[in-house]
């Protein structure tokens, strides 16, 4: 039995649907990226190390902890969610382009840990 190839109906015929849709969320979140109110957020947790006027830590909204910038990420307390469809950017754009009150600084582990059971938590579903 030959393997089913999915349609390609984006694009010129070149991108499938979830390649059309995965260009546009890449889109909005490079977008994201340049998101003023994500530094905003990112700067509030920040304290100058001591001695040091030029180099700050952030501290970890979950664990509390002060971490270095390579170590902490701002995080959507409520996720962004899926884009698949027309239906679901105005919801995705709006959360993904949410004020201050709706992001946190986390340390890449708890964000990680954070983001691992949004996952687990969407399978079940």
């Amino acid at each position: 039995m030959a393997k089913q190839l999915v349609p390609r109906t984006r694009a010129g015929k070149t991108w499938t649907e979830a390649r059309y849709w995965q260009f546009i969320r890449s889109a909005l979140r490079q977008a994201y990226s340049r998101y003023p109110v994500k530094f905003q957020v990112k700067k509030d947790a920040e304290r100058t190390v001591e001695g040091c006027r030029h180099k700050y830590e952030y501290q970890c909204a979950e664990c509390s902890e002060w971490h270095t910038n390579k170590e902490i990420q701002v995080d959507h307390i409520i996720p962004a969610g899926k884009l698949s469809s027309y239906k679901d950017i105005a919801g995705f754009s709006e959360r993904l382009f949410c004020e201050a009150d709706g992001m946190q600084v986390l340390c890449v582990e708890c964000h990680q840990k954070k983001t691992n059971a949004e996952r687990a938590a969407r399978k079940k579903t």
